[in-house]
């Protein structure tokens, strides 16, 4: 879109000494025409004693989320709108007591239109897949005596090995165009709390 210079002529301008060329084209991005996103999110944390005192220390605790969206970036055709998952499903079972700590997640997204970096550092919408990363901690606070304070914890990310897939958009999930595993990822921490 072509830019507006000040006038040097102009005697109210503070800009009259370039005597550059004022003529250029510059282009960037603008708003579309509006869009939407609605959905529901619901979440449930249920400690085991409600049930029983033998299950004291045991819970869970649930979310989901279901949505739809949309926008015209282009001003006409309609997406839904980048990096957002239609369903998305966290889950974790977990024990917490006596200073002993463990707990194992789950987060399930669904598939979802992503923006992809190319070469040219331009953006491109590809599908990315869905996946269900799975993680795990355990840990113990010494809970008396001289080392009251210090804590212990060993966690894994992604244990199942997720990969991250992206394929073309209407093409089969097979028509891969990039293809990544990283691996588990474990952490030791220790850690003291002064009191």
């Amino acid at each position: 879109m072509p830019l507006p210079l000040p006038d040097p002529n102009d005697p109210n301008s503070t800009y009259n000494n370039a005597d550059a060329n004022r003529m250029g084209v510059s282009t960037l991005k603008s708003n579309g025409s509006g869009g939407y996103i609605q959905g529901i999110e619901l979440t449930a944390s249920i400690p085991f004693s409600l049930f029983s005192d033998a299950l004291s220390g045991f819970g869970i605790i649930l979310s989901g989320a279901k949505n739809s969206s949309a926008i015209k970036p282009d001003g006409v055709t309609e997406i839904d709108v980048p990096g957002l998952s239609t369903k998305v499903i966290n889950s974790t079972l977990y024990y917490e007591k006596y200073g002993f700590s463990a707990r194992v997640s789950n987060r399930y997204r669904d598939d979802f239109l992503g923006e992809v970096p190319l070469f040219d550092a331009t953006l491109d919408y590809k599908n990315v897949s869905a996946e269900s990363l799975i993680d795990a901690q355990i840990g113990y606070a010494i809970q008396g005596g001289n080392l009251k304070g210090l804590s212990f914890s060993l966690s894994g990310t992604n244990l199942t090995d997720e990969p991250f897939v992206l394929n073309n958009i209407d093409s089969t999930p097979y028509h891969l165009v990039k293809y990544q595993e990283y691996g588990a990822v474990y952490a030791l921490a220790v850690s003291y709390t002064f009191e």
